[in-house]
C-alpha cells in the first residue's frame, strides 16, 4: 500500500521500547518505522532525487510524502548483540545498508526534514567539549583524561572514573561510574577521572526542543558504595524516579546551554549537592521511556507532537554551530 498522505519516518531498531510507545501514540498509519536490524525484511530503493522503502506489512514510504525524519536508535545486529559472532559477509551487508541509510538521513537533514536528534552530535561535541561549554552555566566537577601517567598530584584523592564510550569491557561487563582512590588506577590504562561529588540526588532533565522535563532519584536508596544509578538498578529493586521542580535560573541555563550545543533534544544528567546542580553530561540521544512509560509526565505527548506529520516541522539547525568558546572561535560542523 503506497502512502499518499503526509508521513513521518522513524529510523530505529526492533528492540526500541521508546519507539514502540511513539508508534502506539502517533499511530501506525502516520509513521513508517524502519528497523535497521531487520533490514532484510524491507525493500529499499534510494535514487538521486527520491527514495522508496517498503515495509514487511506492505506499506511504502515515498520521499514525496515523508515530511519528518527522526533518527532514534538504528543498530545493526552486531551492535545489538556484541557477544555474538557474525559472518564477515553478514557484517559487510549490514554496514553497506547502514551507510546508505545514513546518507538518506543526511539528505533529510539538508532538506530540512530531520528533527530532534542529530546522530553527529557525539562526534561534533562529545563529553569533554560538553563539560567545557557547561562551565558557563553550571558547576562542573574537575576532570581530566589521562593515559600512561598517574592521575593528578593528590595521591589518595577520592574521585570517580567513568567511560567515554560506554563500550563493554568484557562479554557482559560495562564500566559504570565508580568511586575510587587515585592510587588504585593503573597508569598504563586510559582513564576519564572526575572529582567525587557527595550528592543527595541524581537529576535528569529531558529537553525536547522547547520543553523541559525534570526527574530525580534519591541516592539514599542506592546500595552502599554505589554512585551510578544505572549500577544501582542492577543490584537492588529499581529506584523510583519522581518529577523534579527546576529553579527558573537552572531551566534558563539549560536552554542557553542547549542553544550553544546546537541541540534540539538531549537528556542532561546532574548531581544535586545542596542547591548546586553539578553538570555531568548531556546525551544527545538519551532514552526516556523509563521516565514516562505511561505518558503521565507529558514526555510521550510532547515527543508525539514533534513527530506527528500533522504538526509543523522544526528542522535541526543547519549549519550546526557549536559555541564552544575554545580559542574564542565558533566551531562549525556538517
Amino acid at each position: 500500500m503506497v502512502t499518499s498522505r503526509p508521513l513521518s519516518f522513524l529510523y530505529t531498531n526492533s528492540y526500541d521500547h521508546s519507539a514502540d510507545l511513539l508508534v502506539k501514540r502517533v499511530g501506525n498509519d502516520r509513521l513508517f518505522r524502519f528497523n535497521l536490524d531487520l533490514w532484510r525484511d524491507y525493500r529499499v530503493q534510494i535514487e538521486s532525487d527520491r527514495f522508496f522503502i517498503g515495509s514487511p506489512a506492505g506499506r511504502t514510504a515515498d520521499s514525496n510524502f515523508v515530511i519528518k525524519f527522526l533518527w532514534r536508535k538504528p543498530l545493526t545486529g552486531r551492535e545489538l548483540f556484541p557477544e555474538r559472532r557474525f559472518e564477515r559477509e553478514r557484517v559487510y551487508e549490514d554496514e553497506e545498508l547502514a551507510y546508505a541509510m545514513r546518507e538518506l538521513w543526511n539528505r533529510m537533514y539538508y532538506e530540512g526534514r530531520a528533527i530532534l536528534i542529530d546522530p553527529a552530535s557525539d562526534v561534533l561535541a562529545g563529553k569533554l567539549t560538553q563539560s567545557q561549554v557547561a562551565t558557563r552555566y553550571f558547576a562542573v566537577p574537575r576532570w581530566e583524561f589521562v593515559s600512561g601517567m598517574r592521575v593528578g598530584a593528590e595521591r589518595g584523592r577520592q574521585c570517580v572514573v567513568k567511560s567515554l564510550t560506554s563500550l563493554r569491557v568484557g562479554e557482559k561487563r560495562v564500566l559504570f561510574t565508580t568511586r575510587v582512590s587515585e592510587d588504585q588506577l593503573a597508569p598504563a590504562s586510559p582513564w576519564m577521572v572526575q572529582d567525587y561529588v557527595a550528592a543527595q540526588r541524581d537529576v535528569t532533565v529531558l529537553v525536547v526542543r522547547d520543553a523541559l522535563f525534570a526527574f530525580e532519584v534519591d541516592r539514599s536508596e542506592f546500595p552502599p558504595g554505589v554512585v551510578d544509578w544505572r549500577h544501582a538498578r542492577t543490584l537492588a529493586p529499581a529506584q523510583e524516579w519522581r518529577r523534579h521542580e527546576l529553579p527558573d535560573s537552572v531551566a534558563r541555563a539549560i536552554r542557553e546551554f542547549m542553544d550553544d550545543m546546537a541541540l534540539h533534544y538531549g537528556r542532561l544528567d546532574f548531581l544535586l549537592s545542596g542547591k548546586d546542580y553539578c553538570f555531568l553530561e548531556v546525551n544527545p540521544n538519551g532514552e526516556w521511556a523509563w521516565l514516562d512509560p505511561q505518558g503521565d509526565a507529558g514526555v510521550l505527548e510532547k515527543l508525539s507532537q514533534e513527530l506527528s506529520p500533522d504538526t509543523p516541522c522544526h528542522p535541526l539547525p543547519n549549519p550546526r554551530v557549536i559555541k564552544s568558546g575554545l580559542h574564542g572561535k565558533v566551531r562549525e560542523g556538517g
